[in-house]
């Protein structure tokens, strides 16, 4: 790949405005036009031409909006008709081929270029919200009215405003540059350009690829009626000993699986509401896995129980391949192109081939995700009700067997499950295991934890050694979630870790981005009257207030809680002097109460 550059653009009635900026060395290349009839110079294009011919370029949502109007530019389009075109890009949601096809010209092969808006792990979430996620150091909202024309004067506002968006989307770049760097190894074993691709079009991009070089077979999108029913198909493995869970077996088979408006497959009301009770636990079925309900619960290994836990390996690969499972209009060479692709991916992992192993645990994990989008041309509605109804049906079979032998099964999730085991059932408990493994096919992982310590079960922290396994609230903060003061997660964390006081951790963390929260606020908000944008970022203050919705005043959640919130839309570099500490410790004590530990009788 050649050296990179960021770039952005802005768009009004009567400017245009590219920036690009060298991701190594810094350097930034402004261009502009100012007037409603204005075009670029020979020279201005010659330097857009340069520095896409000649650098690899990135952005972000860059292939829909940003390239086809700099190339739009290029062809010489006024600052007024480069203005209708980013309208209707932004207000239609046209795709860049749509664009292309209705200005009566292609991309330009020779750019280099690609889009960071797919490759990041978060789904539908603006480049503001990513620079919160990431701690980039100035958040600025869009404060022109797009559809206004601008001032002469108000240019060089517009330019920093701009330059700040290049940064945060070089910010973004580091953040995920592993994923690109990975995209790039993927592109380059199949032929293909992944860059600017999710983890799911990946996995149908090579599976159609694959599927083509394999059998020459062209794949299109199905189409299902309005009308689509489907009944479950078990697998001939799947049999129960007691009453109420045969019964739940019947319930799958005769129920009419049915498809949403957009497509995805609806969980019939009859088995989402079913309540499956084995032992204390109470479990429900959805398309997505199996969940059991529990709230705030304990476990610790002690001197007559174990809490463990054993997860099924590729388990939703392995339900299809060894059920011979495939989208009807694809047929068996799908099977043939995902077992190979299945076994590659073990080996490589066996041999400790990172970039090969973890590729293609995206091609099978993102391919999952496709079977239920009707814009695919994977989409097989029934192949994913058979991949999850037998998932769920399998889990169930082993929580029986388990709870029939006097193991108590605490948790369960979509492909594991947690167990308190009496010390001397840990040998019978593998050998149920065992049995299990000889009849499905499937192969299961087992670990041992000192202790779990769940809020349900999406959210819980797990204490193995010095280390913890944590869940949904209490993970470490990443790119797919929110921010919401990370200390007082970590702080949790670190108690149930090692012990470390919750006080200790959280008022000798020397970073402030630990300490904020981010959130969306649609209309936008406003702090003791001054406007603040649609997305904004707080601590928790001793001299704060309440941050509020520009458009009707109200409340926005969680900034009027201890003393109320300071936004901080700048970070600093130093902790705030009037940051609330209390009420971080406070929360912490909160959220560790949730999972059923009392911090003060500990």
């Amino acid at each position: 790949m050649k050296k990179l550059i960021a770039f952005d653009i802005e768009v009004l009635p009567n400017y245009f405005l590219i920036v690009f900026k060298g991701v190594e060395t810094g350097k930034e290349l402004i261009i502009d036009m100012f007037g409603d009839d204005a075009t670029l110079s020979r020279e201005q294009r010659n330097r857009i031409n340069h520095m896409l011919k000649k650098y690899t370029s990135f952005g972000f949502n860059s292939l829909n909006y940003d390239m086809p109007i700099v190339e739009y530019a290029l062809k010489g389009a006024t600052c007024n008709e480069i203005y209708k075109l980013s309208k209707n890009i932004v207000e239609n949601s046209v795709p860049h081929w749509m664009t292309y096809n209705n200005l009566g010209f292609e991309h330009n092969s020779n750019y280099d270029h690609f889009d960071l808006k797919e490759p990041a792990p978060a789904v539908m979430i603006s480049l503001k919200n990513y620079g919160t996620r990431i701690g980039s150091k100035r958040l600025q909202e869009f404060y022109l009215d797009p559809h206004q024309k601008i001032d002469k004067d108000a240019v060089k506002g517009l330019k920093s405003y701009c330059i700040n968006d290049v940064d945060v989307t070089i910010d973004l770049y580091e953040a995920i540059k592993d994923r690109i760097e990975l995209r790039l190894a993927m592109g380059k074993e199949y032929g293909l350009d992944l860059r600017s691709k999710s983890d799911a079009q990946i996995a149908e991009t090579i599976m159609v690829s694959e599927i083509y070089k394999h059998s020459k077979k062209n794949i299109f999108k199905p189409k299902y009626s309005s009308s689509y029913k489907a009944k479950y198909v078990a697998p001939d493995y799947i049999h129960f000993k007691s009453p109420q869970l045969n019964e739940v077996l019947e319930l799958v088979k005769s129920t009419d699986f049915e498809l949403a408006t957009n497509g995805s497959v609806k969980m019939p009301k009859e088995l989402s509401n079913k309540k499956i009770i084995i032992g204390k636990t109470t479990y429900k079925m959805g398309i997505g896995g199996l969940h059991s309900q529990e709230k705030s619960i304990v476990y610790e290994s002690n001197d007559t129980h174990v809490m463990r836990n054993a997860d099924f390996a590729s388990f939703y690969p392995f339900i299809i391949l060894n059920n011979e499972l495939y989208p009807e209009h694809i047929g068996k060479d799908f099977l043939d192109v995902y077992r190979r692709i299945v076994e590659t991916r073990l080996k490589a992992k066996a041999e400790g081939n990172k970039v090969i192993a973890d590729s293609l645990k995206i091609t099978i994990n993102g391919l999952f995700g496709k079977f239920g989008s009707k814009y695919s041309k994977v989409y097989s509605p029934d192949l994913l009700i058979r991949t999850t109804i037998t998932g769920q049906l399998t889990l169930l079979m082993l929580i029986e067997e388990l709870e029939a032998r006097g193991i108590e099964v605490v948790s369960a999730n979509t492909d594991g499950l947690e167990y308190f085991c009496p010390r001397e059932k840990q040998d019978l408990a593998e050998a149920i295991i065992f049995d299990l493994e000889l009849v499905t096919g499937y192969e299961m992982e087992h670990g041992i934890y000192d202790g779990l310590y769940a809020k349900d079960v999406n959210n819980y922290i797990a204490k193995y050694g010095d280390k913890v396994k944590a869940k949904g609230l209490y993970a470490e903060t990443t790119l797919s979630k929110g921010r919401s003061t990370p200390i007082v997660f970590k702080a949790i964390r670190e108690f149930i870790r090692v012990g470390t006081p919750l006080e200790e951790t959280i008022t000798t963390c020397p970073d402030i981005n630990e300490f904020v929260s981010a959130r969306t606020v649609k209309g936008g908000a406003e702090w003791r009257g001054e406007y603040l944008g649609k997305m904004v970022r707080w601590y928790y203050s001793l001299e704060g207030s309440s941050i509020h919705y520009s458009t009707n005043g109200n409340l926005v959640p969680k900034t009027a809680e201890g003393k109320g919130v300071k936004p901080m839309m700048n970070l600093t570099d130093n902790i705030p002097n009037d940051l609330d500490y209390d009420w971080y410790i406070n929360e912490a004590k909160s959220k560790l109460n949730d999972l059923g530990v009392n911090y003060e009788t500990c």
